[in-house]
């Protein structure tokens, strides 16, 4: 972990280039992909309307969040999920996953949505805690399964 808040990092769109990065983060998080992978994933998500930021600090991609805006049958407008949040292991607790948060959840207000939500594994107690420290309250589980191909 990382001491002392970082400055605030440049919270920018992903784009190709950062494909490496965003392919390490997701590895991170326990979901390995290659770049090649993560670059197309991002060509397709911005196709869709999905929108994938970035933080930056010196120079270096340091954490993601990837924001699905969708309609939704229980509400008048459209919801917000973060289906994807992460911090380089080495800069959590600096501030900047409250940064990305601030910027999908200002993105989710101007799009029109109605609530913004995420699902997390339950093994993830450091998560669950950040996301009650800023404002998320937990309201259900998730319940999946792996689908083949």
């Amino acid at each position: 972990m990382h001491a002392g808040r970082d400055p605030e990092p440049l919270i920018r769109d992903a784009t190709a280039a950062d494909a490496a990065a965003v392919a390490r983060l997701l590895a991170q998080l326990g979901y390995p992909a290659e770049p090649s992978a993560a670059a197309a994933r991002l060509e397709r998500l911005a196709i869709v309307g999905d929108r994938v930021v970035v933080a930056e600090a010196g120079g270096e991609v340091v954490g993601l969040a990837h924001l699905q805006v969708v309609p939704a049958l229980e509400y008048d407008r459209p919801v917000g999920r973060i289906a994807a949040l992460v911090v380089d292991e080495a800069r959590r607790g600096t501030g900047i996953g409250r940064s990305l948060l601030e910027a999908v959840d200002a993105e989710a207000r101007a799009r029109g949505c109605a609530l913004i939500f995420l699902t997390t594994s339950e093994h993830r107690a450091a998560s669950h805690s950040f996301y009650e420290q800023a404002g998320l309250e937990q309201t259900g589980r998730r319940y999946g399964r792996t689908l083949s191909e």
